[in-house]
């Protein structure tokens, strides 16, 4: 556990994480005097640092930080671990010779948001601004699906039938997962959300889609 600091950083800092596969995983680079090196510290990088680094990028919480000291040769340069966590990275930025150090960062927001969809497989339906319409008794099918960033993986549904004897998690196939209903009722009226799980980096993560509202009515149950 760490005690939490009152970060000032920002999205406009110049800074990134690079060569993962995610915007909010990889090695820190920062953009000082006009030019982007990769960073270093010569003091421990702990949590805290690491969750400086991912509220500037907007990448949600910590999850690791450290030294790495396998890269080329190149020009870095130095980041006082202790000044991020109250100050703004230009700030904490010092001129540095070559290195192979480096730093790793993973925060928690490493996953693309899901997408949710749904088709009615027979029967009739609507588009709403905010979901779909559909007529009692039909068939339909909710599509939940990721840009492929990883492999595998599984999807949650969560649905108004979560207590049905239905299975509302699939493993992702080719970035995707498809969940069949039938007979449709007033039970399956209310919002739909798919939840991507993915363990990376020896970590569980996370990542939900926006909801997604079915209303159920008939031709003649429509509001006037």
């Amino acid at each position: 556990m760490y005690a939490a600091a009152h970060v000032h950083l920002v999205c406009s800092e110049p800074l990134r994480l690079v060569g993962g596969a995610s915007r909010c995983a990889g090695t820190v680079e920062v953009k000082h005097r006009g030019e982007w090196r990769r960073g270093v510290t010569f003091v421990h990088w702990d949590l805290g640092a690491t969750a400086a680094v991912c509220r500037a990028l907007d990448c949600g919480s910590a999850v690791s930080g450290g030294e790495r000291y396998d890269f080329p040769r190149s020009h870095v340069w130095y980041i006082r671990s202790d000044c991020v966590k109250n100050s703004t990275v230009t700030e904490c930025v010092e001129s540095r010779d070559s290195s192979s150090y480096g730093l790793e960062v993973v925060c928690s927001d490493l996953l693309n948001h899901p997408i949710i969809s749904l088709s009615v497989l027979d029967g009739a339906s609507e588009a709403l601004p905010q979901g779909v319409r559909v007529m009692p008794g039909s068939k339909f099918r909710v599509k939940c699906s990721v840009e492929p960033q990883f492999t595998g993986g599984s999807f949650q549904l969560l649905s108004p039938t979560v207590d049905l004897t239905q299975n509302h998690t699939l493993p992702a196939v080719n970035h995707s997962a498809h969940f069949l209903f039938s007979d449709t009722g007033p039970a399956h009226k209310g919002n739909y959300t798919c939840v991507y799980h993915l363990q990376v980096f020896d970590h569980t993560f996370s990542s939900q889609s926006h909801a997604l509202q079915l209303n159920v009515e008939g031709q003649g149950q429509r509001r006037r």
